[in-house]
């Protein structure tokens, strides 16, 4: 307990240190310089939105000594004319992690190690109010491929449910399913873009709830870091929001999807989910505050209300209806430093409410180069078990290139819930990125 409470105590001082820096324009993670040119076309989206990753996928970075890599610098031109000419911006990306986690439930029946790739086709097309520059239209696509490289053992995304004991996902996003249209919607601006309005496939951890750091593929990779486990999030599926800049500050927004979603079944390249039709939904509220739009990624404070109806899940079984409430709060400072703290509580209901309350804090500081250091710490109530579990995180994410990373990953789970023959384990990770 000494060990986690000095932990703790290290995180919080740096966070407030940190936050005490004055902002400052510059080089790093609010740099709008692009290899093609490419703007955010996502007015309310966060950060791992289709259209926030494009332009993050292409962004020039001040590297320190990097392998100079000349060969795509047509594809670049090529992408910026597309942009130009048609308002049309795309990207490929692919990601991979290795994992090994330090003890599992059962030596003689569970997997210690843990890989898997996820394949991204990503595409952002303006195709109305490209040349005023208001009111703007936009379709979003997203194709998406996950892969374990050993079909036969868990992905590293569900690891920790199956293998080792601990209640959460300590590879976010890293599933096992075939190719298929992940993300398919049009978003509408109205009233000089005070109003916009999303509706077709969406993910809704992309517009709610969300901080700086939340993106599993570029930077914290484990559940304590990411999402808020309280909330019974569905999978990408039929839905729409709507969010209304009330001033230049405040925002409202509002959301419904398919209560699941997505059935990611083989062969079903476009699943908007089965549940809509029959009323079963996933709905929600959030209000938030921030010093503009554009800046919502890296300043935002926000709270969230949030309701799934009751419903039978693919399997058969049933599940009720959970409801809760979610607290955000991320802020950048001098481009460099990136604190931030969320917690939450719900009823404990739903297949991916995980817990029934849980807060989280963390902090990241950011090279010049774009590499960039985090460090987290989280803990949260599971439903039927008496000890808190807790989770840190400790990452560096180093770029070769201007689009190729590599991430070393550390986790450390304290009362691993799923486990209680141990009083912790660690997870030992590495992650490559290539972008296009």
């Amino acid at each position: 307990m000494k060990r986690i409470l000095a932990f703790v105590c290290c995180l919080l001082v740096s966070t407030i240190v940190f936050s005490q820096d004055k902002e400052k324009s510059g080089y790093g993670i609010q740099s709008d310089s692009t290899e093609s040119d490419y703007k955010n076309q996502d007015a309310i989206g966060g950060p791992k939105s289709v259209g926030a990753q494009l332009k993050a996928d292409n962004q020039k970075k001040e590297a320190y000594f990097r392998l100079p890599i000349k060969v795509t610098n047509g594809w670049y031109t090529w992408k910026k004319k597309l942009a130009q000419d048609y308002g049309l911006q795309l990207g490929i990306n692919y990601t991979t992690v290795f994992m090994q986690s330090s003890h599992v439930l059962d030596e003689s029946q569970n997997e210690a190690k843990a890989s898997s790739g996820i394949f991204d086709f990503q595409l952002g097309w303006n195709l109305v109010g490209r040349k005023s520059g208001k009111n703007k239209g936009t379709l979003f696509l997203k194709v998406n491929n996950r892969h374990s490289y050993d079909n036969n053992k868990t992905a590293p995304m569900f690891h920790g449910l199956f293998e080792s004991g601990y209640v959460g996902l300590p590879a976010v996003g890293f599933n096992n399913y075939d190719t298929r249209i992940l993300e398919l919607n049009w978003q509408q601006g109205f009233w000089d873009d005070k109003f916009q309005f999303v509706v077709g496939k969406i993910d809704p951890t992309n517009y709610l709830n969300f901080h700086g750091l939340v993106i599993p593929w570029s930077s914290f990779l484990g559940f304590g870091a990411s999402l808020s486990g309280t909330v019974n999030w569905p999978n990408q599926g039929l839905g729409a929001v709507a969010s209304y800049r009330i001033t230049d500050n405040w925002y409202a927004m509002g959301l419904v999807s398919d209560v699941y979603g997505d059935l990611l079944k083989d062969n079903d390249y476009l699943d908007f989910g089965r549940n809509v039709f029959d009323g079963n939904l996933f709905k929600s509220v959030e209000a938030g505050w921030v010093p503009s739009m554009d800046q919502r990624y890296f300043k935002k404070i926000s709270l969230t209300y949030w309701h799934s109806d009751a419903y039978v899940n693919p399997a058969g079984s049933s599940i009720e209806s959970g409801s809760g409430w979610a607290f955000s709060s991320h802020w950048f400072f001098d481009n460099k430093y990136a604190p931030y703290v969320r917690f939450a509580s719900s009823n404990g209901n739903g297949e991916n409410a995980f817990y029934k309350n849980d807060i989280q804090i963390g902090n990241a500081f950011l090279f010049k180069s774009h590499d960039l250091v985090g460090l987290s710490f989280s803990s949260a109530e599971v439903g039927g078990v008496e000890k808190r579990q807790m989770t840190a995180e400790l990452y560096y994410r180093f770029h070769l290139t201007e689009h190729l990373a590599v991430t070393p990953d550390v986790q450390w789970i304290i009362n691993p819930a799923g486990n209680p023959n141990r009083n912790d384990l660690w997870y030992y990770g590495i992650r490559g990125r290539v972008t296009f």
